[in-house]
């Protein structure tokens, strides 16, 4: 069984609950993510790690980055993917390019 279909076993269950659109499409997500870790060479889950997460920022940041709300919803995705593999803590967050200045939330008062 290789990595994706090893994600699909793992999400049947999540898709099956909540917000439909919004699982599939954490899902598609998790399934992009799993791509890139097995063009770097893992063949399971518990191969994957935060060197394949790192990567995975760069590959996205090389083909143009996405928007800082994107970003943060792939993220969740990987997060997601750990918890449903049992993986210790989370995942590395994606960090921000050098002159990028980091958003505040604004203050409502």
């Amino acid at each position: 069984m290789n990595l994706q279909q090893q994600i699909q076993q793992l999400t049947r269950a999540y898709v099956r609950k909540g917000g439909k659109d919004n699982r599939r499409q954490q899902t598609a997500r998790m399934m992009a993510f799993a791509e890139h870790a097995e063009g770097l060479g893992a063949r399971e889950i518990g191969q994957v790690g935060g060197r394949h997460v790192v990567s995975y920022w760069r590959a996205i940041r090389a083909s143009g980055g996405l928007a800082d709300s994107t970003l943060y919803g792939h993220w969740l995705a990987i997060r997601e993917l750990w918890r449903l593999a049992e993986k210790a803590g989370d995942p590395p967050r994606p960090r921000q390019q050098e002159g990028e200045q980091a958003a505040t939330p604004q203050s409502r008062g």
